[in-house]
């Protein structure tokens, strides 16, 4: 059983890796006001497959590589490059805050896709977190009202995609590095990105616009690692519900460098997904006990 010293480490990796999937959003933002969505993908999945690339070198994981062309890696890679494309569209549009909250619904569409494709049995305590969260997410979208966005659809569709990305990297067996799989995503992220900028008129990006990207790319690689290093060696009921600080983060690069301050409403929806979310990871962790317990 892990150590508290190695739980502590894993929750400060884990909060890491949150600043820095907030960080890679807020660049993301950033450079959406200069350069096209499709523009933004391929230029931060070249930065990303190199970054990629070095890490696979350093850990001497290039003969794994061709596992990078598997099938369920590849389906994999290109639903998070869409995802990726959709997030983007809507950081030009929205509220980073609000992205950031509409996303983490995906736990609760993860926990409906386990009932229907996985038929697992889900209680009512369950249900009733996964209907909480949905209704924070209401809060944060406010359909039916004059502060309702389209681009709430483009983030909901993400996490849609995002969901599917999860479904299939349970799929990849533990044979396949976890750097692989991202230079696979970074690899289909330039080729998604090159195919929507035939659509949409390409801009020469200036030596600020390719830096921010090139920072959001570093951003994201980081937020990797740390991920890793939360996870090996830790327990995951201990780690894993500080994956919500991104919420703290990412309200925190909206006021200081958007000036978005979320409304008493979109604060409400944010902490009912927050607290069904947690809900869900205790309810999760009280499950997987008397499993564990017999396991000899």
């Amino acid at each position: 059983m892990p150590d508290a010293s190695a739980n502590y480490r894993g929750i400060l990796a884990m909060i890491g890796a949150s600043a820095c999937f907030a960080a890679n959003d807020a660049c993301t933002k950033i450079a959406a006001q200069w350069l096209p969505s499709s523009e933004i993908v391929a230029i931060r999945g070249f930065f990303a497959l190199w970054f990629a690339f070095a890490i696979i070198v350093v850990r001497r994981e290039l003969v794994h590589i061709r596992r990078g062309a598997d099938r369920t890696v590849m389906l994999r890679a290109l639903a998070e490059s869409l995802a990726g494309f959709l997030i983007i569209i809507a950081l030009g549009l929205m509220p980073l805050a609000n992205v950031i909250a509409i996303l983490l619904v995906q736990p609760f569409l993860m926990t409906i896709a386990a009932v229907v494709m996985f038929k697992e049995a889900v209680g009512w305590r369950r249900w009733t977190a996964v209907s909480v969260g949905f209704l924070g997410m209401l809060l944060v979208v406010k359909p039916a009202t004059n502060a309702f966005e389209v681009a709430s659809l483009i983030a909901v569709t993400a996490a849609f995609m995002a969901m599917f990305r999860d479904l299939l990297t349970r799929r990849i067996g533990p044979e396949v590095p976890t750097m692989v799989i991202t230079l696979a995503s970074a690899c289909v992220g330039v080729v998604i990105g090159a195919l929507g900028a035939a659509a949409e008129p390409w801009k020469t990006p200036d030596f600020l616009a390719l830096a921010v990207v090139a920072l959001a790319a570093a951003f994201i690689m980081l937020a990797f690692i740390f991920i890793i290093i939360a996870f090996r060696g830790t327990e995951m009921s201990a780690v894993a519900p500080f994956r919500y600080t991104i919420v703290v983060f990412a309200v925190a690069f909206g006021i200081v460098l958007f000036a978005e301050i979320p409304d008493l409403i979109s604060f409400a929806g944010i902490g009912l997904i927050v607290g069904a979310g947690l809900y869900l990871l205790h309810r999760e962790t009280m499950q997987r006990r008397p499993k564990a317990a017999a396991l000899p």
